[in-house]
């Protein structure tokens, strides 16, 4: 199912095309809801006749009415049940419905809805939301039953007494007319209720993912006298809906239980008169106090379409949301094995089954045009393409592009679930392609090994079974780092694009990595963004770039001995990477660069600029 198959134009085209997809369990709702009410409908007219045939026959003239009593109640409780499987059907399938269209467009817009949504917004569309939508499908049996019962008893009653039929006809609407003043101030608190609900939960959210860096800078206090601040709006706004609700909530039993009196001090004086007769009596004052099931009915479902519209309304904004890539009108081919990728916006040439980095002062801009190469976003492209093949990578089908170009970015982000699900992605997604697991289980391992990643999953309790918990709190940054390079590597993708693999780690691990991987991608195209001597030193091709440009390229020896600003930038770089506190320089820096990588991380190891266990202080 596809999230663009929901029309987005207003709430009730939304809504309608949802209860589309549900028909029959919507129409069964409807249809068990009516009969249910008509039961209760019929009660108090048998009860009436009943009253009637004991005065004139005694029990004789009352068995029969009896009877057909015991019958309604039986077929009532019957109806009940059949209503309500239907309802909680409507409720589920209508919440689900909606929460996994969320879920779909959520992954098919892919850099869009984070750009236009926060994580906490649209966990709550999820959360929320969707449940009230299922709401408004839920009550919809009861209040379609409300309403046909009320005509049943309007002409049941006017056929009686016009008299008392019409009072009894015209005070419905009136109690359900000042009820309803009460329901739209209660739809607008609700309302800025949930708007300050999900700016807290998108706090939550935030804070979650930056809790490690609060801890580091004492930031924690600020943060939760913050929080306190929040919440306490959120519950100020909580108490205003409380507040109204519960005036609502006694108006409901208060003006049905007037209504009622009325109703009788009006057929009393009527039977008085011998205008109607005390089973008549009974009758009325059986229909005045069904009616409050109704009327109660009527108010609950105005709550909940006021609520659910609104709900609708912001399962829209993020459904409105466009995707930042889609599938050409006119899809071209792919291009047959290896080839060459040119991105012509920064004029990097990707040489196929070669390794290549991309080097640039700014990480951001090197990581840009990276990003470009996996086609995530197909604005950046209308007026510098990337060329794969020769051929516009925009107007090949994204599922070919997403099969053969795989960009594992900066930021590791490992899912909820087993922990060997979560690596080998390609055979949850295709089970019936999977290998053997023995096989499957060879696969893990060699590319746990290939990222120093192998203590990192002994050290769990259950190793590759082990259920990674939300946003992987349990893993150092290194090992959600190395986990992920794992991850990447057994896609086995054609074109496999790193953006700072190594960043977290270490100069031992990241040396042993770097050598791994060499071995291990060899013959492959493998495009790397790293400013690390220990990584660009087993690069094919190395592009120094500047703001985004690619102003030179070679190799890590070349590009450390040449003598013109391409050489004096690339040099910069490294040496800044080598150094942030105490950059090395003069004779020392052009020694390390003639001699040997080693000499020179072992240099900067013991001036103390590079810290030996930055993976264990979590960076």
């Amino acid at each position: 199912m596809s999230s663009l198959q929901a029309p987005t134009r207003s709430p009730l085209r939304l809504l309608l095309w949802q209860a589309a997809r549900q028909p029959a369990t919507l129409l069964g709702g409807v249809v068990f809801g009516v009969l249910w009410m008509l039961c209760q409908v019929i009660w108090p007219y048998l009860l009436g006749r009943a009253v009637d045939a004991g005065l004139d026959d005694g029990l004789a003239g009352v068995a029969p009415w009896c009877a057909g009593l015991g019958a309604i109640a039986i077929a009532q409780a019957l109806f009940a049940v059949l209503r309500h499987r239907m309802a909680v059907s409507n409720w589920l399938r209508s919440s689900l419905g909606v929460s996994r269209i969320i879920g779909y467009h959520s992954a098919e817009a892919g850099a869009a809805i984070a750009a236009d949504s926060s994580a906490g917004e649209v966990a709550s569309t999820v959360a929320n939301d969707a449940l009230r939508v299922g709401e408004m499908f839920d009550v919809t049996a009861r209040f379609s039953g409300g309403v046909v019962a009320y005509v049943a008893v309007g002409l049941i009653t006017m056929l009686t007494s016009p008299a008392l039929g019409l009072f009894v006809l015209v005070g419905m609407p009136v109690l359900v007319a000042v009820l309803s003043l009460f329901v739209r101030p209660l739809a607008r608190r609700q309302a800025a209720w949930r708007r300050e609900q999900g700016a807290l939960t998108e706090l939550a959210a935030d804070t979650v993912v930056g809790l490690r860096v609060l801890r580091g800078i004492g930031g924690e206090e600020q943060f939760v006298e913050r929080y306190v601040r929040r919440s306490a709006d959120l519950r100020r706004r909580a108490i205003d809906v409380a507040r109204l609700g519960s005036w609502l909530d006694a108006l409901q039993i208060l003006l049905p239980g007037l209504f009622v009196a009325a109703v009788v001090w009006f057929g009393a004086r009527l039977v008085l008169s011998g205008e109607i007769s005390p089973g008549e009596l009974v009758t009325f004052y059986g229909y005045s106090v069904f009616l409050i099931v109704p009327l109660r009915t009527t108010v609950e479902a105005s709550q909940a379409f006021a609520r659910g519209f609104v709900a609708t309304g912001r399962v829209l904004d993020v459904l409105r949301v466009q995707r930042a890539v889609k599938d050409p009108v006119r899809p071209q081919p792919a291009p047959e094995g290896s080839a060459e990728i040119l991105d012509v916006a920064s004029g990097a040439v990707i040489a196929p089954g070669r390794f290549t980095a991309l080097v640039d002062e700014d990480p951001d801009a090197a990581a840009e045009v990276a990003t470009r190469l996996g086609r995530f976003d197909d604005s950046q492209h209308t007026i510098a393409p990337v060329l794969w093949g020769g051929v516009d990578h925009t107007t090949v089908p994204v599922r070919e592009v997403r099969r053969r170009i795989v960009v594992s970015d900066a930021t590791p982000h490992l899912f909820t679930g087993r922990l060997r699900d979560g690596l080998d992605t390609q055979s949850v997604r295709a089970p019936h392609r999977a290998p053997s697991p023995t096989a499957r289980r060879a696969k893990i391992d060699q590319a746990l090994g290939v990222a120093a990643a192998d203590d990192a999953v002994q050290a769990l309790p259950a190793g590759l079974e082990e259920d990674v918990p939300e946003r992987a709190s349990v893993l150092s940054g290194g090992q959600r780092q190395r986990l992920s390079l794992a991850r990447a590597l057994l896609t086995d993708a054609e074109v496999l694009v790193l953006i700072e693999p190594t960043s977290a780690l270490d100069a031992n691990t990241e040396a042993t990595i770097a050598a791994r991987l060499h071995r291990a991608r060899a013959g492959r195209t493998t495009v790397v963004v790293s400013a690390s001597p220990l990584l660009l030193d087993r690069m094919d091709v190395i592009h120094v770039m500047r703001g985004g440009r690619v102003i030179g390229s070679g190799t890590h020896s070349e590009l450390l001995r040449r003598e013109d600003p391409v050489g004096a930038r690339y040099r910069r770089i490294v040496a800044r990477t080598t150094s942030d506190v105490e950059p090395l320089a003069g004779e020392e820096l052009e020694a390390a660069w003639t001699g040997s990588i080693e000499a020179l991380w072992t240099r900067a190891t013991e001036t103390g600029a590079i810290p030996t266990a930055r993976e264990e202080a979590g960076e």
